[in-house]
């Protein structure tokens, strides 16, 4: 049987999944991601969701074709709605805004388990979910980014650990992130012109513009 490889923001999500965990891969579009981590053993079983039925069927045929329906099942599920506690350790919550994530996790209970390992790909605003982690008691174990279709995104690996805080722009647009790679200097430059640009119409930005080049320099 052909192995499915993963590139870019998929493959930084499988690198976060912990071995032998249970996964529950929330959006799962072609089920790509759970395929290619049972094929390669790193898990033993997931559960692919997605809100819409049509990418869920392109999933389902994906998963049979490669002989995997036994250990990888589909289900229709508004983000963990339809998901039990009980049915995985790490979840996958990928190409999403970053409101939309902290959504899904702020109206999902029994992620607040600090046993529960959540691998998040927002797509856009991953400083508000941040914040939004910060402030629901979460904290983010590893951060990383990677080169997709020529754009740079984020990867957060985080658990639930009581400590609920508040953060300020600053924190929550770096969050655990180095710039250690030349994938995580081009985010934290995309967020420094960024935030260049909204400083001009809110000089209150402007601390948060000054620590993020002092980080990059």
């Amino acid at each position: 049987m052909k192995m499915l490889n993963l590139k870019g923001r998929l493959s930084l999500c499988a690198e976060y999944v912990r071995e032998g965990s249970r996964l529950a891969d929330i959006g799962t579009d072609h089920g790509y991601l759970p395929i290619a981590l049972c094929q390669s053993g790193r898990i033993p079983s997931a559960l692919a969701c997605d809100i819409n039925p049509l990418p869920l069927e392109s999933a389902a045929k994906n998963i049979a074709e490669f002989g995997l329906s036994d250990r990888i099942k589909t289900r229709l599920s508004d983000g963990l709605t339809e998901v039990g506690a009980d049915e995985a350790d790490d979840i996958v919550i990928a190409g999403m805004g970053g409101e939309l994530i902290a959504a899904i996790i702020e109206n999902c209970p029994w992620v607040k388990d600090g046993s529960k390992s959540l691998i998040l790909q927002p797509m856009t605003r991953h400083d508000v979910l941040i914040g939004r982690l910060y402030e629901n008691g979460f904290s983010i174990e590893k951060q990383g980014a990677v080169f997709d279709s020529k754009k740079v995104y984020t990867v957060l690996c985080v658990r639930y650990s009581g400590e609920a805080k508040s953060c300020d722009t600053y924190e929550a647009t770096v969050g655990r992130l180095s710039p250690d790679s030349e994938a995580s200097v081009a985010f934290l430059n995309k967020c420094l012109n960024k935030l260049k640009k909204q400083a001009i119409g809110d000089p209150s930005l402007l601390p948060a513009v000054e620590k993020l080049k002092e980080l990059l320099s």
